[in-house]
């Protein structure tokens, strides 16, 4: 069977975790392992629900963002020409007076 690669820095293995990989020989050790490993597990967890934290957060932020963005495009909805058509007979008709007025409007991403 071949060996998996290491994908990032936290699957490297180490002299001292290729030395862990054995089973201890006394009780002492296996209770100085247990604790150690107590330890770590308690440290991921508060890892994981801190990420997870920070997902809730980013995904109220990602929805208040385009709650926005949809209400912007509700508000821009009637300052856009509501006919096209009237639109497209009016660019047919000869211009005798240049009276549009026209509104920049920026878009920005």
């Amino acid at each position: 069977m071949k060996a998996k690669r290491p994908r990032g820095m936290r699957e490297l293995m180490t002299i001292q975790g290729l030395a862990g990989r054995t089973v201890p020989d006394s009780r002492e050790q296996i209770v100085a392992e247990q604790a150690r490993l107590e330890h770590e597990r308690a440290r991921l967890r508060r890892e994981l629900e801190m990420w997870q934290e920070h997902v809730r957060k980013t995904s109220g932020r990602l929805q208040a963002v385009e709650d926005r963005v949809s209400l912007l495009r509700r508000a821009i909805e009637p300052l856009l020409d509501p006919e096209p058509a009237r639109a497209a007979a009016r660019a047919a008709e000869p211009e005798a007076e240049d009276s549009t007025v026209w509104h920049e409007v920026v878009l920005e991403y």
